[in-house]
């Protein structure tokens, strides 16, 4: 097992270094940017902000 530090909260994690994709993000941040991502079609045009 390898220590990485996850890009998000900077908090350490295990990782295996064999693993076919090395994990970014920890456990935590990883299910929330799964649930950002599985919810991103919910966001309207018009919710976005105009610059």
């Amino acid at each position: 097992m390898k220590t990485k530090k996850c890009f998000d909260c900077k908090a350490e994690f295990d990782v295996n270094p064999n693993a076919r994709f090395v994990r970014k993000y920890c456990i935590k941040c990883s299910a929330k940017r799964k649930k950002m991502w599985d919810n991103q079609w919910k966001v309207k045009f018009e919710d976005l902000d105009d610059e």
